[in-house]
């Protein structure tokens, strides 16, 4: 399992982001269902906590990447866990309300992973009727207080990328430490927390991307070049990681499992 962030990312059921309240998405969950049926019987008849493991791990994953973003004023539309998102609340907005009332909190069907996605300037040009290209926000695109993630340092796009990870790695710290001074059953329910946490660190720093390595590679490119990546250059490398993923985790998925042997073994 892989959680992948895309930074900056577009929402792939834009124009629904406004809507408070409950919203469902049937076709996403019939796809979803299928998809899941077709897998076969493995993933059905496992160890259906693991899947519960997953969910919080993921959900903590994606609340490091919204709060750093959020910290550095950027805008989050939605923030998934799993993909192919079939239930979503988005908080009722009102006057004067907090920032985090903008959200999407989105459920997806397949246990693959989260997305948090940020505000594109690409969406609101679509809108800007005058040409002004101030976003939706009445903002300058061009200032510091732009909402759009594109528009942040290289530096604080480097630590929203690693913040889903510095989460991770924290929530297996926290649990790794405490382990030997908890009851039995505590210990049975928190471990394979922490080894879940560690792995989908692990997994997410590798630098391909889509993961949160490769984001901080690019980042770590402008810091160094003082020039962002082409646009063209990053989706060949969304192509190339995505073929990347499927080879190193699907079809010849022993060479990642021992990789996380080994960094299992210096802990457990």
């Amino acid at each position: 399992m892989t959680d992948m962030n895309y930074e900056p990312s577009t929402n792939p059921n834009e124009g629904n982001e406004s809507r408070d309240g409950f919203t469902f998405n049937w076709f996403n969950l019939f796809l979803g269902v299928a998809i899941f049926l077709c897998l076969g019987s493995d993933m059905l008849s496992g160890d259906w906590g693991f899947y519960l493991y997953l969910s919080i791990v993921v959900v903590i994953h994606e609340l490091g990447h919204v709060i750093a973003g959020k910290s550095f004023g950027c805008f989050i539309k939605e923030m998934q866990v799993f993909l192919l998102p079939f239930v979503s609340y988005k908080p009722r907005q009102d006057i004067g309300g907090s920032s985090w009332r903008d959200i999407k909190w989105s459920l997806g069907v397949l246990p693959l992973g989260g997305v948090t996605v940020f505000k594109s300037r690409k969406s609101d040009d679509k809108d800007d009727v005058d040409g002004l290209k101030t976003g939706s926000w009445g903002m300058d695109l061009k200032s510091a207080n732009s909402p759009y993630i594109e528009d942040k340092p290289a530096w604080q796009r480097l630590l929203i990328s690693g913040a889903g990870v510095a989460f991770n790695i924290i929530t297996f710290l926290i649990i790794y430490f405490i382990l030997p001074y908890i009851s039995i059953e505590c210990y049975d329910f928190f471990r394979p927390l922490a080894a879940m946490s560690l792995i989908i660190a692990v997994l997410n720093i590798l630098p391909i991307y889509p993961l949160d390595g490769g984001a901080i590679v690019f980042a770590l490119y402008e810091m160094i070049t003082g020039k962002k990546p082409s646009t063209g250059f990053t989706n060949a490398c969304g192509w190339i990681g995505f073929l990347f993923i499927v080879l190193f985790f699907w079809v010849f998925p022993e060479w990642m499992n021992g990789i996380l042997d080994s960094v299992f073994k210096l802990f457990f």
